[in-house]
């Protein structure tokens, strides 16, 4: 395509396209919901309700477009316990399929496919010949299986050895061993950036010691690439990943919300599931901006900290600094004024 075409379209490739002011005009927001329970009755019920209003504030359509696919990236690397909910996967499954898609069509994603199995999100062992890789007839991809690796789509970076901790030390060193180059490169899901009309990032809230919190930047981050374990063993070198990889404009163009259940958070201890540090709240939290709904779960994660008598985090992390620096959206005040959550019943 000519460049002069390509720009005229730039705004049209993706869910919100290149630089989009629409997008950026809902940092800061945050759609919330109460759920009577944690049933799939209950989720699908209220996502559909989110889904409603997130539409027509925005004037985007959770619908097939140019590609006629969509992605839901799951968040399982805490183990059985602290996961995406399936039951909130299946409603939003539910909600797509009524807005035009077929199951075909849709294909749920995550780091590493034993997690995925001990989630429930893949069948076990014995019945994965049988029933191949699919939940609620959804294709399933895991990153570790590097289906979706592509030669094109990663993100370079080296890890000086003196900034990772003696574990990331040994860990690095046998990879720099084993192939330098590819040492230094984290490859992205390839359909996120090129065959989907838009993604849903599904993450939990989760204590993590690197980052701080793995919420919905680091799941759409180091938990979204193949080799991310580098970077959780250099929490010098984590913050700056983590903004670097979300900002980056094709993930960004098709990545159309962030949604939250709030069932099971984990306060501390992270990020291997602890049932003594877990909470948990009856709300769902829909927002296109990543930086206020980590900034608001680090709120509560502080909270339940302060109350327990353990050490807060900061309340705006190196990550979502850098991400707030590359205009990846605005951290939550708690003077924020009520429209920025216009969902309040």
């Amino acid at each position: 395509m000519p460049l002069l075409a390509f720009l005229a379209n730039a705004d049209e490739i993706g869910f919100w396209g290149f630089e989009s002011t629409a997008k950026r005009e809902l940092n800061g927001k945050i759609w919330e919901v109460q759920l009577e329970d944690f049933s799939q009755t209950a989720y699908a019920r209220e996502v559909q309700s989110l889904f409603d209003e997130f539409e027509k504030e925005t004037g985007k359509r959770l619908a097939p477009g140019r590609q006629g696919k969509a992605a839901l990236k799951v968040y399982t690397s805490s183990g059985a316990g602290l996961q995406t909910p399936p039951d909130l996967v299946r409603a939003v499954i539910e909600a797509l399929l009524d807005r035009g898609f077929q199951r075909e069509d849709l294909c749920l994603l995550d780091a590493r496919s034993e997690m995925l199995r001990d989630a429930g999100f893949l069948p076990p062992h014995s019945r994965t010949q049988l029933l191949g890789p699919y939940f609620e007839g959804v294709r399933v991809y895991s990153l570790d299986r590097k289906e979706l690796k592509s030669a094109v789509w990663y993100y370079d970076s080296p890890l000086p050895q003196e900034f990772t901790t003696p574990l990331g030390r040994a860990i690095l060193g046998n990879q720099l061993e084993l192939d330098p180059i590819e040492a230094r490169k984290s490859y992205l899901p390839e359909n996120l950036v090129t065959s989907v009309d838009f993604w849903i990032n599904l993450p939990v809230a989760c204590h993590h010691p690197s980052a701080g919190l793995s919420g919905a930047l680091v799941n759409a981050s180091l938990w979204n690439i193949t080799n991310g374990t580098r970077f959780f063993n250099s929490p010098a070198n984590a913050p700056v990943a983590v903004a670097e990889i979300s900002s980056i404009p094709e993930l960004q163009a098709t990545w159309a919300l962030n949604l939250i259940s709030l069932e099971s958070y984990q306060f501390i201890a992270g990020p291997a599931f602890n049932a003594n540090y877990t909470r948990s709240l009856p709300e769902l939290w829909l927002s296109v901006d990543p930086v206020v709904m980590d900034t608001r779960l680090i709120q509560l994660i502080n909270k339940a900290r302060r109350e327990e008598g353990f050490e807060e985090l900061p309340s705006i992390p190196e990550f979502i600094e850098y991400s707030i620096d590359l205009g990846l959206g605005l951290p939550f005040q708690l003077n924020q004024p009520a429209s920025a959550n216009p969902r309040s019943d």
